[in-house]
């Protein structure tokens, strides 16, 4: 059997994310100067730095976790992976008196149970703690545990992972409350560095909900980290976290912050979507930096001038099939009639439906939200549009 214990000083970071949005965290990583990068399935891997990984914690917008790899076997029982774990030396990773869980990520023939396999695992830590502490072992805790290790199988291949992150990165806690199918943070994110946003113009979500992609776009445009103000990271508990560094670099991501002297403006025809949104932004601290209306999209007027909107509207699953043809058809016409100048977005698992806009896509990205499969498309909307929509419409009513 094949077992490797790596250095956690000579190994590999790996940065999770959704899928179709791998290279955009590979570019993120290569902003922090990150070295040999190397674009995985949902995921980014790089040479390990520590420095890196405080990094990424509190900057990446398109990482939903950071992990440090720290032992490879190969397994093919429950049994065996017990075997292997009790000859780890867990102290090396963490005192008696710290708490700790395990996450999971399964794909084998061999683990069936996947749950058993994590408590398998569980059970060797708890063990060899015991066997020399006399019978004292540390405590599980499956909320915002002290360490968070990542057990990942895929076949009879085991690594098992430092999580430096705890929770998902993608909690920036900035929501109170959420609408119908919010979009999630990173995946947000990831749909505003497609567009090419270059902060140098107006950025609208005209089916805003509870304003996610507004407070990403916020926080974006004044240069803000998505994570500077998190209290909670595992690798904190780690025992050769640096605190100076971690606090020197804490302090120079806030003295960043930019004016950001265009419009982020929201709007939705949902009175009770706007007052969530209105609540969140609140708590996020993005108040001054992005106006709300409540406007349904076919009367919304932007912000004159250049400028990006996205949108993630109701899909397929949320409506009747008339209902949503009818709705993109308005999409399209009022990208048409009073978004001229701007680059328009839309995110939908209903391809069908994304037809009804009416206009060909400048560019087409294949990602995940949730559960479903989307495309999501973006439209150049030259000046011209408008007048050549005009004319289309009057030649077709003649």
């Amino acid at each position: 059997m094949y077992f490797r214990v790596v250095n956690i000083f000579e190994t590999k970071i790996i940065c999770k994310t959704f899928q179709g949005l791998e290279q955009v965290l590979a570019d993120e990583l290569a902003e922090l100067n990150a070295q040999n990068i190397k674009v995985i399935k949902r995921a980014v891997m790089c040479d390990y730095d520590l420095e890196l990984v405080y990094r990424a914690n509190l900057e990446l917008r398109t990482c939903l976790k950071v992990l440090v790899p720290v032992f490879e076997f190969e397994s093919n029982s429950t049994d065996d992976l017990y075997n292997f774990a009790t000859r780890i030396s867990w102290e090396d990773f963490f005192d008696l008196d710290q708490t700790f869980a395990i996450d999971f990520t399964i794909q084998s023939e061999y683990f069936k149970h996947s749950q058993f396999a994590a408590l398998k695992l569980k059970d060797a830590i708890c063990d060899r703690f015991r066997k020399y502490n006399r019978g004292k072992r540390p405590d599980v805790k499956t909320e915002q545990p002290d360490i968070l290790f990542n057990l990942h199988i895929q076949r009879n291949q085991v690594t098992i992972s430092l999580d430096s992150s705890g929770t998902s990165l993608h909690q920036r806690g900035n929501r109170i409350g959420q609408t119908i199918a919010p979009i999630n943070e990173v995946l947000a994110a990831g749909l505003i560095k497609l567009s090419k946003w270059d902060k140098q113009s107006h950025f609208v979500d005209a089916m805003c909900g509870s304003g996610t992609l507004l407070m990403e776009a916020a926080s974006m445009a004044i240069n803000q980290a998505p994570n500077v103000d998190r209290i909670y990271f595992c690798f904190k508990h780690w025992k050769n976290f640096d605190k100076n560094l971690f606090d020197k670099i804490q302090a120079s991501l806030q003295q960043k912050i930019v004016h950001f002297p265009f419009k982020i403006v929201g709007s939705d025809n949902s009175r009770k979507a706007i007052y969530i949104a209105q609540n969140n932004i609140q708590k996020s601290g993005f108040k001054n930096l992005i106006e709300l209306r409540e406007i349904n999209i076919q009367k919304m007027i932007p912000p004159l001038g250049k400028g990006t909107l996205i949108i993630n509207p109701p899909y397929g699953e949320r409506m009747q099939s008339y209902e949503i043809d009818l709705l993109y058809k308005q999409i399209g016409t009022a990208f048409k009639q009073h978004f001229s100048g701007y680059v328009c977005g839309i995110i939908s698992s209903d391809i069908q439906a994304m037809k009804h806009i009416g206009l060909k896509p400048k560019k087409k990205y294949s990602l995940i939200n949730g559960k479903l499969d989307c495309s999501f498309q973006l439209f150049e909307m030259y000046e011209g549009t408008k007048r050549k929509f005009t004319n289309e419409n009057k030649t077709d009513n003649e």
